[in-house]
């Protein structure tokens, strides 16, 4: 007898009920995966205010009957947005678990698996391991009754189907994962709603539950276009923010945000908040206060780097960070904060440091080179169904001298980097995918080329 048969066996004896999430209208959206880590991973959905009751059930695959456990939601429930983590403890390192969703003891049955893998133990033992993810940024969904009238600004949802057929161990979404509206960023009742509206759309179910799914924000899904720290609503969109994404932390005590890291194999990923302490850009760099990151968030990333034994070291941030060409928002417009960190890189000698960016509405590789230095790039993967900025080839940006050929695309995309090879020997193979999983383009950096 197979074990899914076993699973399956399990949820129909335990609960008389099996019903599809649609028939139930209990399920708003999810279950996604969250953080998974060695032994512990987090589970996240919304669940409409008729729910009383959310169970989550898992086993590792293989496993006899005995062995399945159940969790219990234990926060709030019945209210107008409700949405719920919970959190699997006690899990085997290197083990693929199914798990089903119970509402009110009813399993919510869904067209694809619901599964997910913990984190392998390989240091000290062997090679890192070849891995790979995804990222992308600029989702927006279309909502007639608050868009701007004229032509839909969203684009074909359907690239997520085609990057739930691609392979990758997780997700990056690197901000403007939501677009709030006029209608929204003026209140925390529309703050929730646009983040429960974007999240609810069917193409991102089985995506959403195909892998962990991490996270960090830009304007959009902090407030108003280019808003800044004076923004009135911050900490409730921080809030929104951290209830509806699953990471394993947010900011520090003390100093609040988004902002934080996990490791995957030999990488490690430092998201950053490009917003909660942001001036606006105009502001004179000859005021000593002008901020991008604030002086606690880069002395925590400071700290962070020398901290990393990782052999690639990604900064991740919603804004591109390096462009010298880009007349938009970015991290160059800020003087003192980037020769303060970009100083820190060289003097300090820090390896396999790369930026990852989005906010453009194109899909670029930005490389900067300091003398004496190894080149920076900064990755910028955009727009997954925002509007593409087609006009870039027209403007002074069209050719931008710090661009690696050919890594220009103006269209729906994502980008999918693998790590390949053994250790001190690793190669990471860059790809940029269309709406229709066609490869734009391909690009290898060695982890020599990141050092000494």
């Amino acid at each position: 007898m197979t074990y899914f048969y076993l699973f399956q066996l399990i949820l129909l004896c335990c609960t008389p009920q099996l019903l599809s999430a649609q028939q139930t209208g209990l399920l708003v959206s999810g279950p996604m995966l969250g953080y998974a880590e060695h032994r512990e991973a987090l589970i996240w959905l919304e669940v409409s205010p008729q729910v009383t009751s959310v169970k989550v059930q898992y086993a590792e695959k293989g496993s006899l009957v005995a062995e399945q456990k159940t969790v219990a939601y234990e926060g709030k429930l019945q209210q107008t947005f409700n949405p719920v983590k919970i959190i699997l403890t006690g899990l085997s390192m290197n083990s693929t678990y199914e798990y089903a969703v119970l509402l009110n003891g009813v399993v919510q049955k869904l067209p694809y698996p619901l599964t997910f893998t913990t984190k392998k133990l390989w240091e000290w033992r062997q090679d890192p391991p070849a891995f790979s993810f995804m990222f992308g940024s600029c989702a927006y969904v279309n909502d007639s009754v608050y868009d701007r009238p004229g032509v839909p600004y969203g684009q074909n949802p359907a690239i997520f189907e085609s990057m739930t057929k691609q392979s990758s161990d997780f997700m990056l979404w690197v901000g403007d994962n939501v677009y709030l509206r006029e209608a929204d960023w003026s209140s925390a009742y529309g703050i929730q709603y646009r983040y429960q509206h974007v999240r609810k759309l069917p193409q991102l179910q089985p995506f959403f539950a195909s892998r962990p799914q991490y996270a960090t924000w830009d304007d959009h899904d902090y407030g108003p276009n280019d808003s800044n720290f004076s923004y009135e609503l911050k900490d409730v969109t921080l809030q929104t923010f951290i209830n509806y994404w699953g990471n394993k932390s947010y900011g520090e005590d003390g100093n609040k945000g988004v902002y934080g890291k996990f490791t995957w194999a030999d990488a490690e990923f430092f998201l950053l908040d490009d917003r909660y302490y942001r001036w606006h850009e105009a502001m004179p760099d000859s005021l000593p206060e002008k901020a991008y990151l604030g002086q606690r968030q880069l002395q925590w990333l400071q700290n962070a780097l020398l901290s990393s034994t990782a052999t690639f070291k990604f900064i991740v941030s919603g804004s591109q960070m390096l462009n010298p060409l880009n007349n938009f928002e970015c991290f160059t417009h800020y003087t003192r904060e980037y020769n303060q960190l970009i100083g820190f890189i060289t003097k300090n000698k820090v390896k396999g440091v790369l930026f990852l960016s989005g906010d453009r509405h194109l899909t670029e590789i930005i490389k900067v080179q300091s003398n004496g230095f190894y080149p920076l790039y900064d990755i910028t993967s955009s727009p997954l169904t925002s509007r593409p900025y087609t006009s870039v080839f027209k403007d002074k940006e069209g050719n931008n001298p710090n661009r690696v050929p050919n890594t220009l695309v103006a269209e729906q995309n994502y980008v999918h980097i693998a790590f390949s090879g053994k250790r001190k020997e690793r190669i990471m193979t860059i790809s940029c995918y269309n709406a229709n999983n066609e490869k734009k383009w391909s690009l290898d950096i060695k982890q020599s080329d990141l050092g000494y």
